[in-house]
């Protein structure tokens, strides 16, 4: 398998960089990449973390993986990237610092384009492209936690075929709530699905879950990735959810802050439903307690597991989203 100046040979690992470009002072903006050729023949999946640089659960399930998995029981190849943007996961950010791109949004990039354009288009091209199936890893941060894996049941241009894949990868990978439909446009699993490469997003795990709970949150990624490896004949072994039925949301609504920052505490949990104008929570001044706004629902809809906890909220933050229930199936592989 070659990607960029990497090859790899059937039973072995190799590490290296892709360089997708430089910065104004000429330091080398630097893909990583892990190659894991098995020593069987098989499909390739790529799998990648941080492309958001605060969200690391990704980052730390493949790098576990990549500890822990022999190639000699491996069929196929495996394509990791932990930490897709280097300048967001230097600085602890969601966006790249050098143009502030957010390369989630970038699609299939631009060679000749901006830097993050630039990252998209190697990424995009060196990884995806020469894969049979992508799991793009995301997270909540240090104030955030999330908990569902996204695949897209609406394409333009995409296949059923492509689409069923993508659902069952969703399914494979193990959370019990899965967001058929999202909000959010121009991600990478989009353009992937549109090549005929099945792709979802995992968003799993965050900051204020971590203290206690970070080995766990690992180990379901970890899982949830070679779960998807044992639904493409990659690895043997059963296919381990959290789960007996996994319930489908479509995401529709974004709770956003808007130019008033301050104390914010939750008062509605993950599954409950609210009506449009119910309090979701409520913003005091840090210094004096007052009460500074009530933030209320913007539409109709179920708190889905997603959402920014911590209590200190800045301007125009993204708080949660609402969205509604599309179905509810046991989870089989037969």
């Amino acid at each position: 398998m070659q990607v960029g100046g990497l090859e790899s040979k059937k039973g072995e690992k190799v590490s290296g960089t892709i360089t997708a470009g430089y910065t104004t002072a000429r330091m080398p903006i630097d893909i990583p990449v892990n190659i894991i050729e098995g020593e069987g023949d098989g499909p390739v999946l790529a799998v990648s973390g941080a492309v958001h640089g605060a969200e690391v659960i990704g980052t730390l399930g493949i790098l576990q993986v990549l500890r822990e998995l022999d190639p000699k029981e491996l069929r196929g190849t495996l394509l990791m990237v932990p930490v897709g943007n280097q300048s967001a996961f230097q600085f602890g950010d969601r966006v790249t610092k050098w143009d502030g791109g957010n390369l989630n949004r970038q699609g299939r990039g631009n060679r000749n384009g901006t830097l993050t354009e630039r990252i998209a288009y190697y990424y995009y091209h060196e990884i995806v492209a020469k894969s049979d199936a992508l799991i793009d890893i995301h997270s909540g941060n240090s104030e955030s936690y999330v908990w569902y894996t996204i695949y897209e049941s609406e394409v333009d241009g995409a296949s059923e075929e492509t689409i069923e894949m993508s659902k069952q990868m969703a399914v494979a990978f193990g959370l019990k709530d899965v967001m058929a439909k999202s909000p959010w446009k121009g991600t990478f699993i989009e353009d992937a699905m549109r090549d005929g490469i099945p792709a979802i997003t995992p968003e799993i795990g965050g900051g204020l879950d971590f203290f206690r709970n970070a080995q766990d949150q690992i180990d379901k990624c970890a899982r949830g990735i070679t779960n998807v490896m044992k639904l493409m004949g990659m690895l043997d072994g059963d296919i381990l959810t959290e789960s007996d039925e996994v319930t489908f949301w479509a995401g529709e609504t974004e709770i956003i802050n808007d130019a008033v920052g301050g104390i914010m505490l939750v008062e509605r949990d993950y599954g409950e439903y609210l009506e449009k104008g119910d309090i979701y929570a409520r913003m005091y001044n840090p210094f004096d307690g007052e009460l500074l706004k009530t933030i209320v629902a913007p539409a109709d809809g179920y708190v889905l597991p997603s959402g920014a906890r911590w209590p200190v909220v800045h301007a125009e933050r993204w708080l949660a989203i609402l969205g509604s229930k599309l179905d509810v199936e046991k989870v089989s592989f037969e």
